[in-house]
């Protein structure tokens, strides 16, 4: 094979070109007709035994007398190599599409970081880091090149490398310091995108690997290429050091496992029992065994001898474990456990001693390649291709309770009795939602699947009967871990309106009476809306905000057609203010909601209601 250096020739680059196999150099710069080369597509060689040799052998077709000239005129030119000897970073420039829905952002890796108790979840060209407790995003790592494939982490649990890059032309690691999310280092020098990523015990050894078939190690402290492993003739999809840090074992689209010495780079063996490609493998804790698996459904367990040397390391068992191809296997940290993923969809606890099946999870909604164990081996957590998360008690396997929703605001926070409203809920753990409560039946809700709810976001239609009476009403929201807290959601009589503040001409009101739902967004921002007004009729300005849990202290002004302030209030001993005003003659008016602080913020929003209201006088 090209790759081979079994081969002894191999032909994948100039470098290697050159270099020749057991014969020497396989071409003379300026020398065609004396080159091995030359002579070997012309059939001018011969073995020990007369016979001829040529290439490609047997049958295969022969290079063309314009292809060999080619060839003959380079090397005579001087046999000058490439002039771009690595690989080009550059970005591919796709065309942007918006979705007609929210993207799923598919989960390909995770890794665990025990210290801080944080699951690493690669998706797309990022990296999310959540808390294993809350599940709630603690840090985003953003300006992967790339999708990013495989995740590992160091020892000390300081370092996490993300390894990603782009089909075809290049492959980086991102080494990022856990703590503060900060970028250390960008590790560069594959020719294709990434697939695998391993540290070395010590954390002073990165090993990468992809889809350009090669093995790359890197010393993390500088960030200088160490050796380039070649061997494998196939994507590489799985890498893994020993726990002791000698050996490395390689997982390929060839087949084979592959053992290396990390201080030399030599091949201890090839492991080649698999009957298609492999996708992943893993050292048990003690490093005596090494598990692999793949597109044949098994899992295969080899014992590995302390110099890895070919013939000690005999296959122990050959598993069938799954209906579909295995994408993914881990052990716990104690060495107890063992769980594997495939395409079949589901996802099985072991007894990593023995690899009897312990526990089968539920089916899972889409393929699952990412797992790994969390909270001191007691949940296994699930990462999908649907962008999903699962958490399972190691135990049984049965599905970890959520945290309880959380609910930190609603908008719009009020809707016209007899009307139906979509209304935005904002919080935590919001994916999971199962209902929507309200504390009086006359509310409905309906869980929104478009968009789906996302971790901080959930959308629901709201229905309130046409017999409601006028009222601050509670809703909350349930998930199998519990109920949330209650958020107020006004209902009113008078036709609602949802309106932004801040920015360009104040919205005209097109008729009163009304509700104006709305907030400052911003410190220092105001909410002008516009109206046309008779002349002689008395209209009531009522301003509701701290009333319902807003952070406005609000002020209330009346703006004649003229620009002058005819009016103003801010309320009295810590309440909302509230306008009487007879208007003077037929325009056009405004009126302007502000903050008596200037504060601003999603949490300062109010409703506004105008018209020919009976008031309380004197």
């Amino acid at each position: 094979a090209a790759e081979e250096p079994e081969g002894k020739l191999v032909l994948e680059s100039f470098d290697t070109l050159k270099e020749g196999g057991e014969h020497g150099a396989e071409f003379v710069p300026g020398k065609s007709g004396d080159s091995r080369l030359v002579q070997m597509f012309e059939g001018r060689l011969t073995n020990a035994k007369g016979k001829r040799l040529i290439m490609p052998p047997g049958k295969r077709k022969k290079l063309t007398a314009t292809e060999i000239a080619t060839i003959q005129a380079w090397i005579d030119a001087g046999a000058k190599p490439p002039a771009v000897a690595k690989p080009r970073v550059v970005e591919l420039v796709t065309p942007k599409i918006t979705p007609k829905v929210r993207p799923r952002h598919p989960i390909k890796a995770l890794a665990y970081v025990p210290g801080p108790q944080l699951i690493a979840v690669a998706r797309d060209n990022e990296v999310e880091l959540r808390s294993a407790d809350t599940h709630a995003v603690v840090r985003r790592l953003t300006g992967h090149r790339g999708t990013v494939n495989a995740l590992a982490v160091s020892a000390d649990g300081a370092q996490l490398f993300a390894a990603a890059g782009q089909p075809g032309l290049f492959g980086e690691v991102r080494q990022w310091k856990i703590e503060d999310g900060t970028l250390v280092h960008t590790f560069v020098g594959h020719r294709d995108a990434l697939y695998a990523v391993a540290v070395s015990p010590d954390g002073k050894i990165l090993a990468s690997g992809g889809y350009d078939q090669k093995i790359k190690l890197w010393e993390i402290a500088t960030g200088a290429e160490l050796k380039t492993l070649s061997g494998h003739n196939g994507a590489i999809f799985g890498l893994a050091f020993r726990p002791d840090g000698k050996i490395l074992a390689s997982a390929s689209a060839d087949r084979t496992v592959k053992l290396w010495e990390v201080a030399t780079g030599a091949r201890r063996d090839t492991l080649s029992q698999s009957l298609k490609d492999l996708y992943t493998l893993a050292f048990s804790p003690d490093g005596k065994r090494l598990l692999a698996a793949g597109v044949d459904n098994r899992i295969r367990i080899w014992q590995i001898s302390d110099r890895a040397e070919e013939t000690t390391n005999p296959l122990l068992d050959s598993r069938f474990a799954h209906e579909g191809a295995i994408l993914t296997i881990a052990f716990s940290r104690d060495g107890k456990w063992l769980a594997s993923s495939a395409e079949d969809r589901t996802v099985k606890l072991w007894d990593a001693t023995t690899v009897t099946e312990r526990a089968v999870l539920e089916t899972q909604p889409d393929w699952a390649p990412g797992l790994v164990f969390a909270r001191d081996d007691q949940v296994l957590v699930v990462g999908r291709l649907d962008g999903s998360l699962g958490y399972y008690h190691t135990t049984d396997g049965k599905p970890v309770p959520p945290p309880k929703p959380e609910l930190t605001r609603i908008e719009p926070h009020g809707l016209q009795r007899g009307t139906a409203v979509r209304i935005m809920l904002t919080g935590r753990n919001l994916s999971g939602l199962t209902a929507v409560k309200f504390n009086h039946a006359g509310l409905e809700a309906k869980l929104s699947a478009d968009p789906a709810p996302g971790e901080m976001e959930a959308w629901v239609q709201v229905t309130a009967a046409t017999n409601l009476a006028r009222g601050t009403y509670e809703l909350r929201v349930a998930n199998r871990g519990g109920e949330s807290g209650r958020v107020k959601l006004l209902v009113d009589d008078l036709p609602q309106v949802y309106a932004g503040a801040g920015g360009g001409p104040p919205p005209l009101l097109s008729r009163l009476p009304a509700s104006i739902w709305s907030r400052l967004e911003r410190p220092g921002a105001v909410g002008d809306f516009a109206f046309e007004a008779k002349g002689g009729q008395t209209l009531v300005f009522d301003l509701s905000a701290r009333s319902i849990d807003s952070k406005i202290n609000g002020i209330l002004a009346l703006i004649g057609p003229d620009g002058n302030e005819l009016a103003s209030n801010n309320g009295f001993d810590g309440g909302d203010p509230l306008l009487a005003w007879r208007i003077p003659k037929s325009g056009r008016y405004r009126v302007r909601v502000s903050d008596l602080m200037f504060g601003g913020s999603p949490d300062h929003f109010f409703r506004l209601s105008i018209g020919a209201f009976a008031y309380v006088t004197g």
